[in-house]
């Protein structure tokens, strides 16, 4: 996809189609960075999650579509005798769906396709998606049905438990589309379905003004209620921080309160040791590993201290969440190192990708089975943003949870920044997005080996970026810095 050729096309008001035959996750990746730039030229890059969620959506829908004919001509089957769409479709998750990977080289070349198309008209602009397989009268009566019962959700919460048609895997598809317009504040009036003996068309417009509906749940209002009542970062630690943001303070008065905490003191000698600072001799003071340290390092050591001591004392200790941070961690210090950032975030890489994600806490400790749910949903489309799903559902996404908690302890802007936009670097102020960039390129490589994340999912611009944008480049430097980070922790 040439990105400025179609945004010149834009700019002139002409119509710009994408044609496939089949449409990739590689290709989808692709949609998504083409998203970023058509959004932002039209100055809605807030839009973009909701936009792409909504066209892959689509697209898979044709996908399964131009399959399911495929098939059906292969099966000497008539789509639109009732019997033989019956027989059909008592196979057809079991030959098509549980062998998807083969589609591709069904579809490519053949008479099916798919087309993307984007006009902007004045400061609006529309989509559509179109494939030639026009839908029978039985699937626009399934698919006028999911949208009648999206009417009656408020948030995705009710879906999740009410949904039931699971016809060709579709699930929460289309309920998901009609809230993700609702409350996006574009309308799910401004989706429609077209059909006719050539032709399957969903469009969809995007107006000027776009008011986003607030979500309003239970869960949400007990998450707040859960902020409101956690206690401040201890008095102790506190103390110390304020000492640090003091140009004036003196160096053995630090030492000598730290001196107070004996597992902060073994933290700090324990960090002021490590490889990262690679001193030549053993550090055996608190006042020498302060001077190690520094006091910006010192600082931040002290929010993760106070933060855990919260957390664990508040909810247990949530290993999973602590293990995927520290090893998010690591692969920070590793990409703003390689990619020459050292100098400008280095005092607070670190501790961002360790608090990147307390906002889960809240969520697992409040409803940690429903927060699995929507992982796993996310998980099984391979969505490169599980915070949509969050913010359609509860009404706050993990992110804005851990800028509420980082607001109420008072964390620095960038480190609250980081946590914020961790998963939308694109939405981050200018002066930190270098940062936030990184944050979000470990998360998604700890993702990767974690095995909840896809290549594909990821951000192909930042992929780019970062000049991990080939599958096995990228797979060969998350194993590096995997195996450097099992070493640290030996």
């Amino acid at each position: 996809m040439n990105f400025q050729d179609i945004i010149s096309q834009l700019e002139t008001s002409k119509e710009s189609r994408i044609n496939f035959y089949f449409v990739t996750e590689e290709q989808n990746q692709e949609i998504y960075a083409l998203l970023v730039h058509v959004m932002g030229y039209m100055d809605k890059l807030y839009l973009v999650e909701v936009i792409f969620t909504v066209l892959k959506e689509l697209l898979m829908n044709a996908n399964k579509a131009n399959a399911k004919r495929d098939y059906f001509t292969r099966e000497n089957l008539d789509i639109q005798n009732a019997s033989d769409y019956a027989k059909g479709m008592s196979r057809f998750q079991e030959n098509i769906i549980m062998k998807w990977n083969e589609q591709l080289s069904r579809l490519d070349g053949g008479n099916y396709y798919i087309s993307l198309l984007m006009k902007v008209e004045g400061k609006s602009i529309h989509f559509a998606v179109e494939n030639n397989a026009p839908i029978t009268k039985e699937e626009l009566a399934r698919v006028n049905r999911r949208i009648e019962v999206a009417k009656n959700y408020n948030d995705l919460s009710d879906a999740f438990t009410d949904v039931s048609d699971s016809t060709e895997s579709a699930g929460l598809g289309l309920v998901l589309i009609q809230l993700l317009l609702k409350n996006s504040g574009i309308g799910s009036e401004k989706f429609k379905i077209f059909t006719n003996d050539k032709i399957t068309r969903a469009t969809l417009s995007v107006p000027e003004v776009t008011t986003p509906v607030e979500i309003q749940t239970d869960l949400k209002t007990k998450l707040l209620n859960e902020i409101d009542g956690l206690p401040p970062l201890p008095h102790s630690l506190t103390k110390i921080i304020q000492l640090c943001n003091n140009p004036d303070s003196d160096l053995h008065m630090i030492s000598q309160e730290i001196e107070k905490n004996p597992a902060l003191s073994a933290d700090l000698l324990k960090l002021s040791n490590s490889a990262f600072f690679a001193n030549r001799s053993q550090v055996s003071s608190i006042l020498q590993a302060v001077k190690v340290v520094g006091l910006k390092n010192l600082r931040n050591l002290l929010y993760v201290s106070g933060v855990r001591k919260i957390m664990d004392g508040q909810y247990g200790k949530m290993m999973d969440v602590w293990d995927h941070s520290s090893r998010c961690s690591y692969y920070a210090r590793y990409l703003a190192t390689e990619n020459n950032h050292t100098n400008k975030i280095a005092d607070i890489i670190a501790v961002s990708a360790l608090l990147h994600d307390i906002g889960k806490f809240l969520l697992l400790s409040v409803d940690r089975a429903f927060f699995k749910k929507i992982e796993t949903y996310q998980r099984g489309v391979d969505s490169g943003n599980s915070t949509l799903l969050e913010e359609m559902a509860i009404g706050l996404s993990h992110p804005q949870l851990g800028a509420l908690l980082a607001e109420k302890w008072e964390f620095p802007l960038d480190l609250r920044v980081a946590i914020e936009y961790h998963h939308k670097p694109f939405l981050a102020p200018a002066e930190l997005r270098d940062l936030v960039e990184v944050i979000y390129m470990a998360n998604m490589m700890a993702d990767y080996h974690e095995q909840k994340k896809g290549f594909y999912a990821i951000d192909k611009i930042l992929l780019a970026k970062f000049n991990l944008d080939n599958i096995d480049v990228f797979s060969a430097a998350v194993n590096k810095i995997e195996l450097l980070f099992k070493k640290s922790n030996e």
